[in-house]
């Protein structure tokens, strides 16, 4: 996949019960925004709401940011594997909804990249052992 940036927090549920709130919940639990925030969460419900994907231009007015702006979040939700760009220069959520993409591409993006830092551990590991026996 390329470039993967995410990284998973744990983050308290309690007294969560909005769209607002769970969406903030999401993106907050994988670093990809804080709660002062509201674009972002705006943005992923867009996502969530319009399966046939979103342009730019309506990205711009569903956040209420200027074009540089919007882009860097697009980048941001492309990177973490939430969103893609589909033909005529659409976003869409890379799943059908939210849960599949959560579950079968970022879940699988995660599992994969902890597998790699799990082998070179063990690569380290029988480094650093052989090394103490010389």
């Amino acid at each position: 996949m390329g470039v993967f940036e995410i990284s998973v927090r744990e983050v308290p549920l309690s007294g969560i019960k909005s769209p607002e709130q769970l969406a903030a919940f999401v993106l907050q639990s994988l670093g990809l925004s804080d709660l002062k925030d509201e674009r972002d969460v705006r943005l992923l419900l867009a996502f969530m709401e319009n399966r046939n994907g979103l342009k730019v231009e309506e990205l711009m007015k569903v956040a209420g940011l200027g074009q540089t702006a919007t882009y860097s979040r697009i980048r941001k939700f492309l990177s973490a594997g939430l969103i893609y760009k589909a033909k005529g220069s659409v976003y869409r959520l890379r799943e059908r909804t939210l849960k599949d993409t959560l579950d079968f591409r970022v879940r699988r993006e995660i599992e994969r990249v902890f597998d790699s830092i799990v082998e070179v551990g063990e690569e380290l590991d029988g480094k650093v052992s052989a090394g103490k026996k010389d």
